[in-house]
């Protein structure tokens, strides 16, 4: 049955479909935001557990005698890519400073 209401000649079943998309779309959206901010957490572990197998491989050469140089400390500072995420560059380098390490605790 139609309705003549203020929806005009539209049928019941398709202001509730129109009412799912706009659903669907906003779930969309909210789940690629996630995405995002999963994957730069994926990536930030990634790196940090890349950093400290380094330091564990570097630290077991020196016990056993071996001799190491030290690595160059390169972190890419971030670009932006052509869909509005952030993305590593590799053309600039950090300063080659010794970074200090300590622990953070979210509350």
């Amino acid at each position: 049955m139609l309705s003549m209401g203020l929806w005009g000649t539209e049928p019941r079943y398709i202001r509730r479909a129109r009412a799912y998309l706009e659903e669907a779309r906003m779930a969309m959206l909210e789940h690629s935001m996630a995405a995002e901010h999963y994957q730069a957490s994926a990536d930030m572990y990634a790196e940090r557990a890349r950093r400290l197998e380094q330091e564990i491989a570097t630290w077991e050469a020196k016990r056993n005698g071996v001799e190491v140089m030290e690595p160059v400390h390169e972190a890419p500072p971030a670009k932006h890519a052509a869909h509005g995420r952030l993305e590593p560059s590799r053309k600039h380098a950090l300063p080659k400073e010794k970074a200090s390490v300590g622990i953070v605790r979210a509350a």
